[in-house]
């Protein structure tokens, strides 16, 4: 009789891994191919996501093998139009499919505790799985080599296809595993990892080609520490970050460039960058740096783990960099990235902050506070800006270490909409003036008469659009409007005369009164009819009506 499998993906949202949709991360692929590789044929894997098991109330649609389940938020954020599994969410998964036995993936792994017929897995799931499927040792603490899965790569793209979203979805795609500073930060979960394995640049290339071939055009090279750091020295260091290899990194980027002139790719994304990693090789940096903007689809961000800039704190924790330091990076960054294309920069820094670190006071976000408007008021920019209270992940310092104070807690949170209200806004409004276009966003959700929409990318900006669009269509929209981390939107060209009330009072110079007008008196046969309705309406929205006609 044969065995039957399912891979349940809860989500993931860990620090060097994504796979909150549009997303899919490299977890449940990797699985699928490992099950192919030991022999499973594909008829004999079902592939489910959080979503699909909460229509159906937890329950599994039946009783299989194994259920190989991924996923589950590490660094919770918030997601548009998708929910990340949360632990209570598997545990009931776990409850309400008694007779079932699981197995549990990804770093959640190690959060999950005193649940029946459940295998906790530490190691690699997708080893887990092979093993199962071949009738071996199934160990918990098992990793695969980059041997293997350079074979569960490829055979694992297939699984895109099963994916509900299919095929708007945006690959991560993973180039090492393990964070390559000889000293980590106090949280750092890749430091776990006793050693840096990197990947090799044809196995990469091999597994986008793959997915190519099943119908995907959109990737994130995401799953690592530090991209910078790809192939870097390990034999060369400078205050524990090790020396750069430009040739390694710029190889890879140009043999993806091939791909997306060749209409291969459409969007092409990178994720995590050390500040430190430049700061300390600046020359080699830049070189990398350069080739990454000019391969990336505009409009991309280079995260940086920041942390915090508070000395106390950096020094306790064994962060990268004061002050100072971070600002000649984001400086660096904005030289080599700050040019526009069409409207949108190329690739511009974002800075991840976080709250819960190892000698904070109630003075700590006040000085992080204080430091972004610096960077503020110097010019820069920033292309987002991430603020996070720890989890502390089980292993580390910062975990061993971890205290609640409510007075923190209460000044972490008024500095934290400080910065949204004064520097997001301010950062968003420099970024996307009124009058930008942004192509082929996806709507996400529809809540009170506003649709909801981003594009499918890397730290997609949302849009919110007064007019009500089918659930997952696409649109382009014109910015008429800053909001708090959102932009106010409508669809692209605007179409003055079916535009509902509250849509045309978003138009800048227009308000209540005049949105009234406009209605009364349309339909309009061309811009001249309408002209004297849009007085105090920008240049550059009124080429948009124009278009509209």
């Amino acid at each position: 009789m044969n065995k039957h499998y399912c891979i349940l993906d809860c989500y993931v949202d860990e620090p060097a891994c994504f796979g909150v949709p549009p997303f899919v991360s490299p977890y449940p692929r990797y699985v699928y191919g490992a099950l192919i590789d030991a022999g499973i044929y594909e008829d004999e894997i079902v592939y489910l996501t959080i979503d699909s098991l909460r229509a159906s109330e937890y329950r599994l649609p039946h009783n299989f093998d194994y259920v190989f389940l991924i996923g589950g938020a590490i660094v919770p954020g918030k997601y548009l139009g998708f929910k990340i599994g949360t632990v209570p969410e598997i545990t009931k998964i776990i409850a309400t499919n008694k007779r079932q036995k699981f197995a549990i993936g990804g770093m959640i792994a190690r959060l999950v505790k005193d649940v029946p017929n459940t295998t906790l897995v530490t190691g690699d799931i997708e080893q887990f799985a092979y093993s199962v499927a071949t009738g071996n040792d199934p160990a918990t603490d098992n990793y695969r080599t980059y041997k293997d899965l350079a074979r569960w790569a490829l055979y694992g793209s297939k699984l895109v296809t099963l994916h509900p979203q299919f095929p708007n979805l945006i690959c991560e795609i993973e180039t090492y595993r393990g964070c390559p500073r000889r000293n980590h930060c106090s949280f750092c979960a890749e430091g776990l990892l006793q050693s840096v394995d990197f990947r090799d640049e044809e196995d990469i290339l091999h597994e986008v080609d793959a997915l190519i071939g099943q119908g995907i055009s959109r990737f994130r090279i995401g799953r690592q520490a530090d991209i910078i750091a790809y192939k870097s020295h390990l034999q060369d260091y400078v205050n524990g970050f090790p020396r750069p290899d430009p040739f390694a990194v710029i190889n890879l980027f140009s043999e993806l460039q091939k791909r997306i002139t060749a209409g291969h790719i459409s969007m092409l994304n990178i994720d995590n960058a050390n500040p430190g990693t430049i700061f300390y090789f600046p020359e080699e940096s830049q070189t990398i740096i350069d080739c990454i903007a000019h391969t990336v689809t505009p409009g991309d961000t280079m995260p940086l783990g920041v942390e915090s800039f508070d000395p106390a704190v950096i020094q306790k924790n064994n962060l990268k960099l004061h002050k100072d330091q971070v600002f000649q990076v984001v400086q660096l960054i904005n030289d080599a990235g700050g040019k526009t294309i069409n409207g949108i920069h190329r690739l511009l820094p974002g800075i991840n902050l976080i709250h819960g670190l190892i000698g904070e006071t109630a003075d700590t976000f006040k000085i992080n506070y204080e430091s972004l408007v610096e960077i503020l008021d110097k010019g820069l920019l920033l292309k987002r800006i991430n603020i996070r209270s720890l989890f502390p992940f089980p292993g580390t310092i910062a975990a061993q270490k971890q205290t609640h104070n409510t007075m923190i807690e209460n000044r972490y949170r008024f500095y934290r909409e400080k910065i949204r209200n004064e520097i997001d806004h301010a950062m968003i409004t420099r970024l996307f003036p009124i009058g930008t276009v942004i192509a082929h966003m996806q709507v996400l959700s529809c809540v009170h008469g506003y649709s909801y929409a981003k594009e499918i990318r890397s730290y997609a900006i949302t849009a919110k659009i007064p007019v009500v669009l089918p659930l997952f269509s696409f649109v382009d929209c014109i910015v008429v409007g800053h909001q708090e981390r959102s932009l106010l939107c409508l669809p692209y060209p605007i179409a003055i005369n079916s535009l509902p009330q509250k849509a045309l009072e978003a138009i800048p110079g227009i308000g209540k009164k005049g949105a009234s007008t406009i209605i009364v008196h349309r339909p309009f046969a061309n811009m001249n009819d309408v002209k004297q309705y849009l007085e105090h309406v920008p240049e550059i929205i009124m080429k948009a009506i124009a278009k509209g006609f």
